[in-house]
């Protein structure tokens, strides 16, 4: 291990590289910035001095003997915990699948060899300038006491979740303003997809953030109107806009003898957005989800599915409802966490690297109180998750009025 004096503030940069030249390039690189630098020759040892000295940043060879960067990146990931600790994965210019496979063990950003030299500079400033913003909007935080709970764990999620969308589209452009001439159309259009994708992401994040406002300030409104069960579930699951040749594919069943119910469909749209993009996203090597609509009137219903479905799985229903459950293949989750499942940010600690607010089933559940109905759970951890939604339904044009 080689490092500079540690007295000044500078920011402290670990270095991960089997290499002894490109380390030596890098350090001098990142000395000529102002920076601190410490250097590791392989996974292991750039684990033990992450885990001594706590660094702003890990600048981290992909492919390396023994512990490789992807092993390393997601081990460091896992100790930093919530932190975000900036990790620029370095990897070859023609490997795509380390790419990939960087961003899979939660690197932050990743540049390619031959190192662009002026690139690295300025990824390296932009993502510590991002952590140091990131401390600063923490240290505000805890200053400003009297800022609401709510708005503060906003902040500092935006903060948080911002970082991974926003460097992906910087760095992306990045890469197309300094090698456009030198790529062919296909490399082109797969950052431009990646773009996309990332300017996606933080449409939803600003969606949520509205969404979960609107819910703890009171202003979403309820309108129940009548609504076709079946086209709204079709248009929810357009919202999710599975790609061709997704590892998720929904099956949709319907029950009962009516689809035609009084509800408000803005909402039940958002809660089954939500609920279902849960369980896609939380279900990473793909399966099956299962949606199933079932309308039952206790006094009306004839279909015969759907009344053993309700005689085996529902008890004491007496009124008409309308009920949507969602089953997924996921990860499922820990029985000590679910109870906290519906609280506003809440993450479960098995999620790894996987983005997300903790906001989507707290959004869900309001929609679900503002009908007057009910929402639970039942996980069982590799085994999947089972959401499933009562609203009390009407099929006349009278007013519902959950209270």
């Amino acid at each position: 291990m080689n490092s500079n004096d540690f007295q000044n503030n500078s920011p402290l940069i670990l270095l991960v590289d089997d290499d002894r030249t490109t380390r030596m390039m890098l350090r001098r690189a990142m000395n000529n910035e102002g920076y601190r630098v410490v250097e590791a020759s392989d996974g292991i040892e750039g684990l033990e001095l992450y885990k001594q000295l706590k660094p702003d940043m890990v600048l981290l060879d992909a492919k390396m003997p023994g512990m490789d960067g992807f092993t390393c990146c997601t081990q460091i990931k896992a100790i930093a915990g919530g932190s975000g600790i900036p990790v620029l994965m370095i990897t070859s210019l023609e490997d795509e699948d380390s790419v990939e496979r960087a961003f899979e063990a939660g690197a932050t950003d990743y540049i390619t060899k031959p190192i662009h030299w002026a690139v690295l500079r300025r990824r390296v400033q932009r993502l510590l300038q991002e952590k140091q913003a990131e401390r600063e909007i923490l240290k505000a935080l805890v200053q400003e006491r009297e800022l609401n709970e709510l708005r503060s764990r906003i902040v500092t999620m935006v903060s948080h979740e911002y970082r991974t969308p926003l460097t992906a589209i910087l760095s992306s452009a990045e890469l197309l303003e300094c090698y456009w001439h030198k790529w062919d159309e296909q490399k082109r259009l797969k950052h431009l997809e990646r773009i996309q994708v990332a300017a996606t992401h933080l449409t939803q994040l600003v969606a949520d953030v509205l969404s979960i406002n609107e819910v703890e300030s009171g202003q979403i409104e309820f309108d129940p109107a009548p609504v076709n069960l079946k086209n709204l579930c079709q248009e929810a699951i357009a919202e999710l806009r599975l790609p061709t040749g997704s590892l998720h594919q929904i099956k949709v069943t319907h029950y009962g003898d009516n689809f035609e119910v009084i509800i408000d469909g803005r909402l039940v749209q958002q809660m089954l957005i939500n609920i279902l993009s849960n369980s896609i996203k939380y279900s990473p090597k793909g399966g099956q989800v299962e949606l199933e609509i079932i309308y039952y009137n206790p006094h009306q219903t004839t279909d015969e599915r759907a009344l053993s479905l309700i005689q085996n799985n529902f008890k004491n229903i007496d009124s008409p409802v309308t009920i949507f459950r969602v089953k997924d293949q996921g990860f499922g989750i820990l029985p000590h966490e679910q109870s906290q499942i519906f609280n506003a940010f809440h993450r479960g600690s098995n999620v790894g690297t996987i983005q997300g607010t903790g906001l989507g089933l707290a959004i869900a559940k309001k929609c679900v109180e503002l009908h007057g109905g009910e929402i639970a759970i039942a996980s069982e951890v590799g085994v999947g998750t089972t959401v499933t939604v009562t609203l009390p339904s009407k099929t006349d044009p009278l007013p519902l009025n959950p209270s």
